[in-house]
């Protein structure tokens, strides 16, 4: 089990999401996209850095798409403090699949920058693609 946050070929993942931020406060969907096409996923591995949560938000609803499934591939989404907190375990094993977020931490105020992780188990994740999304009210 490692812990990541480029791709193999040293690529920042962070950095292929982004959002639709159009003015401040606002309600904004932050998003990134997992392929497969740009570095394999070892089963157990979580990636660190995917999507920055910014302080002084409030996170309204996280959901996983399934873009192309893999079979025993499932995912979790969270937080360093809270791993599943926003995905419980779910499949990507079908394409067009859509999970929503655990109630756990939805609503919750994030003071300070906040990073949501994703870990990959079942098995590795070799051919898939997947994308997360959060929708979050910036207050602060």
């Amino acid at each position: 089990m490692a812990d990541f946050t480029t791709y193999a070929n040293g690529d920042v993942v962070a950095l292929s999401g982004g959002g639709n931020a159009a003015s401040y406060p606002m309600v904004t969907v932050l998003e990134n996209t997992y392929d497969t096409a740009r570095g394999n996923v070892t089963s157990g591995d979580t990636c660190t850095e995917f999507i920055k949560i910014p302080a002084g938000s409030f996170v309204q609803h996280v959901m996983v798409e399934c873009i192309t499934g893999e079979a025993s591939v499932t995912i979790t989404v969270g937080t360093a403090a809270d791993p599943d907190g926003y995905v419980t375990t779910t499949s990507l094993a079908t394409a067009g699949r859509f999970a929503t977020a655990a109630a756990a931490l939805l609503g919750g105020f994030v003071a300070a920058d906040t990073w949501l992780e994703f870990t990959i188990a079942g098995a590795d994740l070799t051919t898939g693609k997947f994308r997360v999304a959060a929708v979050v009210a910036n207050c602060g």
